[in-house]
């Protein structure tokens, strides 16, 4: 919101003080971006009697063809500056399924079709990357099909060296008061700043608290970390051997990180949160070591497989079969959220969930705009109205999302 937030009595916003703030307005975009006397009146249904001098901005409903929303969609470099500006073609794009076709110039993550990433492929956008994490960060399909086919030492042999979870290197700041700091990591830049950024940091504390000057020295090359810590420990012994004050205070040998904990018990105990096999992939930081060390047949043996699950392949007949396994919409949504969202949009759900229990549910028409409003001030967040109410989709196909939802961070 652009306003700052400032503390009104209850009762303040009164219609007449609304309309007074109103006029100050042309169109009822500018009204709500700039005072919460759009909220009070929004509450109180006063919003069509206090807006009738403003220029109605307003689209008819169906306005938003593919055409239009195309032409509204050059305006923006990215989907999420997209949904930011013009929600209503935002919007219609997501019913309809023309994000594809209506936001193909835009930057951000696109996914190329199954088989697009050759070897070749994945070595020219490897050389857009100056090491490993910054590919994966940057191309993170590139990056797993890399991965998972064993040619990363070919395609990235250009990138620069530096550790990682199983590799670390040894370094030392020098400083001119006779002081030294002695650490090991596995990035020796990202490192260095992290001490300069972290005001709890010895070295940084000690630079503020003397002024000393500082010389950082790399003093080994990335090793592998059980050699790392010995030879910390060495190195502290002979900085001080040589009339150096050690400024460590823990004592050497740890090497931060949760990595190395992941033994294949605790992988074991971490995949039993995970009902598929997608979610444990894209969200547990113990998939990798459960697939560098060969266990994943033995971990994820309770999980659905969802894996390989291309585009198209929910079909509506897919979807009902999916929606068998529960007696429950809810059940359904929270264990296949994929699934539930992809009825939602194709207007599937209804009949897909035909055999399920209708006790929580409400008949159809039930859902009408005022019942919407209602429902929607129960909550703080959109994201939690869509987790934990059925109105917000109806909100979502009558276009009432933005109106509705104002009030919420």
């Amino acid at each position: 919101m652009k306003w700052t937030k400032e503390k009104y009595p209850l009762g303040y916003w009164t219609k007449e003080k609304c309309q007074e703030q109103s006029l100050k307005f042309n169109n009822r975009k500018e009204f709500r971006e700039n005072g919460y006397a759009y909220q009070a009146a929004n509450r109180n249904g006063w919003l069509d009697d206090i807006c009738s001098h403003m220029i109605e901005i307003k689209k008819p409903r169906g306005y938003y063809t593919k055409e239009k929303c195309h032409e509204e969609s050059l305006k923006y470099n990215s989907k999420n500056e997209f949904g930011n500006n013009c929600r209503s073609a935002y919007t219609a794009c997501l019913r309809n399924n023309w994000f594809d076709d209506v936001c193909s110039h835009m930057s951000g993550r696109t996914y190329k079709p199954h088989g697009y990433w050759t070897k070749e492929r994945c070595h020219e956008e490897a050389l857009k990357y100056s090491s490993r994490k910054e590919f994966g960060k940057c191309s993170s399909q590139a990056y797993r099909i890399s991965l998972e086919n064993n040619w990363m030492d070919d395609i990235c042999s250009h990138m620069k060296i530096i550790g990682n979870l199983k590799k670390r290197c040894i370094y030392v700041y020098e400083f001119s008061d006779n002081c030294a700091y002695i650490g090991l990591t596995y990035n020796f830049d990202v490192r260095h700043k992290e001490h300069l950024d972290c005001e709890r940091s010895i070295v940084s504390k000690h630079i503020i608290d003397t002024n000393s000057s500082y010389n950082l020295i790399q003093l080994t090359k990335y090793i592998d970390v059980d050699k790392a810590k010995i030879l910390e420990g060495k190195y502290v012994e002979k900085y001080k051997k040589s009339g150096w004050i050690i400024l460590n205070k823990v004592k050497t040998g740890g090497v931060g990180g949760g990595y190395l904990k992941w033994t294949k018990e605790k992988c074991h105990e971490e995949a039993l949160k995970y009902l598929s096999k997608i979610d444990y992939k894209n969200h547990s930081i113990s998939y990798r070591k459960v697939k560098e060390n060969g266990w994943l047949d033995d971990i994820w043996i309770h999980m659905k497989d969802d894996l390989n699950k291309n585009r198209g392949y929910w079909t509506k007949e897919k979807c009902h079969e999916e929606a068998l396994k529960y007696s429950k919409r809810n059940d359904f949504f929270k264990n296949s959220p994929g699934v539930y969202s992809k009825c939602i949009r194709n207007k599937w759900l209804d009949d897909v969930c035909s055999h399920m229990s209708s006790k929580k549910y409400k008949p159809h028409g039930y859902w009408t705009k005022e019942k919407c409003r209602i429902e929607a001030l129960k909550y703080k967040t959109k994201k939690d109205f869509r987790k934990l109410s059925v109105a917000y989709s109806i909100c979502v196909q009558n276009k009432w999302i933005v109106e509705l939802c104002f009030h919420m961070k």
